[in-house]
């Protein structure tokens, strides 16, 4: 696959133009093309393998892959070998305002933001990886879900939204399972985001973000900027008063 070529450009209006969110399940997928869209997608491998494919790199694919991707990001899928395949793909606009129910939610932050921005830098080695078990676990939640939006009766969408949630909160208490080198770095800084969050009216000091990420002033200024683009005191800064909350 060549990743120079101009990616196609899918949009939500033509793949769920009625809801906030679906499910597209392939048994078998076939190879995508290089492609970007305006929506997220959470994807979940259930058997098979292959090769995810991005502007930076490819990655090999297995059974209980889990990762999540920007829209903003072009990416495609080849050399696949019975790749069974479920993705949610979200609005982005919706699945903003739910963050706010997932405040504290330990792994949200990891799963959806800081394993995307290190992706290039960790390899993939920080994606979420699900054992059998697991694997048959969210599979059964993604067929719920996905029967759910395939019934149409009274009251589907609020009912879809909340085994969504269910199925978040799953793939972020798993991933709190993980024990690499690569996911320490990771949680370690969404500590310090959620100290920030919980405590933005207050002063917050560099030294008093670096101690809740357990690291030292100079590495945690370091990672924290190669995750956000910003040094931690900007970021912090970068969010006015009254949405700061709602920034981390």
């Amino acid at each position: 696959m060549k990743r120079k070529l101009k990616p196609i450009v899918f949009s939500k209006e033509t793949i769920f133009p009625n809801s906030d969110f679906c499910t597209i399940e392939e048994k078998d997928q076939p190879v995508v093309a290089f492609h970007k869209h305006n929506f997220g997608e959470i994807a979940f491998i259930i058997s098979g393998s292959g090769i995810h494919v991005t502007e930076d790199d490819e990655y090999p694919l297995k059974r209980g892959d889990v990762f999540v991707i920007d829209g903003d990001c072009a990416h495609g899928f080849t050399k696949l070998k019975n790749l069974h395949i479920v993705n949610i793909v979200f609005c982005h606009d919706k699945f903003n305002a739910l963050r706010e129910e997932f405040k504290g939610l330990p792994g949200f932050n990891v799963l959806f933001d800081l394993e995307p921005a290190l992706r290039k830098s960790h390899s993939f080695k920080s994606k979420l990886h699900l054992n059998p078990d697991q694997t048959k676990e969210i599979y059964s939640l993604l067929k719920l879900l996905r029967k759910e939006f395939n019934n149409k009766l009274p009251w589907t969408e609020m009912a879809a939204e909340s085994i969504f949630k269910m199925i978040v909160i799953q793939i972020c208490r798993d991933y709190c399972h993980l024990d690499t080198p690569k996911t320490d770095i990771l949680f370690k800084i969404e500590k310090s985001l959620n100290f920030m969050k919980h405590n933005f009216v207050k002063p917050i000091t560099l030294g008093r973000l670096a101690k809740e990420a357990e690291m030292t002033i100079p590495v945690y200024r370091r990672i924290f900027k190669e995750i956000t683009g910003l040094p931690p005191i900007n970021f912090l800064l970068s969010c006015e008063l009254p949405k700061r909350q709602g920034c981390l």
